[in-house]
């Protein structure tokens, strides 16, 4: 079974995460302007449920390649006789990761956190003005 598709499809994906840590770097220099310029709380907290939104992209990104990835080699190990349904493979192990996210995956990314910290010494750096 050749899997070349498959890696240059994973190949895509990855580039597609440096454009999620694109936008968080973004949404990041966005906030940190906004409490520089001392605009309204409400705009702040609307960049950090920006970053929580990429945090989540991020998360069911890798998740994603995660699966294909395990599926892959699962199959390379095996080496069935009968090719197996690698979409409904892949599915299921997406959804058995997927299944144990929760609201703290989301604020341990370190874009998050890194987001959270700069966020925190702005404040400070302002009040002190």
């Amino acid at each position: 079974i050749s899997f070349n598709s498959v890696d240059s499809s994973l190949s895509s994906l990855k580039n597609c995460q440096s454009y999620i840590n694109t936008g968080m770097d973004i949404a990041t220099h966005v906030a940190l302007d906004l409490v520089e310029s001392f605009n309204d709380v409400e705009d702040v907290n609307s960049m950090e449920k920006v970053m929580l939104e990429y945090a989540a992209m991020d998360r069911e990104l890798n998740h994603y390649m995660r699966a294909v990835e395990e599926t892959v080699n699962q199959i390379k190990r095996e080496k069935p006789e009968n090719i197996p349904d690698l979409k409904c493979l892949v599915e299921e192990k997406f959804t058995a990761l997927e299944s144990k996210n929760g609201d703290s995956d989301l604020q341990s990314n370190e874009k998050y956190i890194y987001f959270k910290d700069q966020l925190k010494e702005m404040r400070k750096q302002c009040k002190s003005y």
